[in-house]
């Protein structure tokens, strides 16, 4: 999770015993992006783990997607190490060729 935690949120995270799932380096790296009004024509990008249902899932999402919003086009790719981020060059293509980005981790 990329972001700053608010105070009031941090604190009920810790009154419950949980970690925040954000890590500083990637909010120091990279910024979210803005949230898109409708996905009507967009292009989607489908980013899997390599793991063993994770294209599946992702292959049903972007059909569920597709129906529901008519995209433009779907880039389904795969990172290479299921436990490592994505490779530049693949973050580099979901982020020019794509106006959105699913991703899963499918067991």
């Amino acid at each position: 999770m990329v972001g700053i935690l608010s105070t009031d949120l941090q604190e009920k995270l810790n009154q419950l015993g949980i970690l925040a799932p954000v890590d500083p380096d990637a909010n120091s790296r990279w910024r979210p992006a803005q949230r898109l009004l409708s996905l009507n024509g967009k292009v989607g990008g489908f980013l899997g783990n390599r793991k063993a249902n994770a294209e599946q899932l992702l292959r049903e999402i972007k059909e569920l997607l597709d129906k529901q919003f008519e995209l433009q086009d779907a880039l389904l790719l795969n990172k290479f190490v299921y436990s490592r981020p994505a490779a530049d060059d693949i973050v580099d293509t979901l982020a020019a060729r794509c106006d959105f980005v699913v991703t899963a981790i499918a067991d």
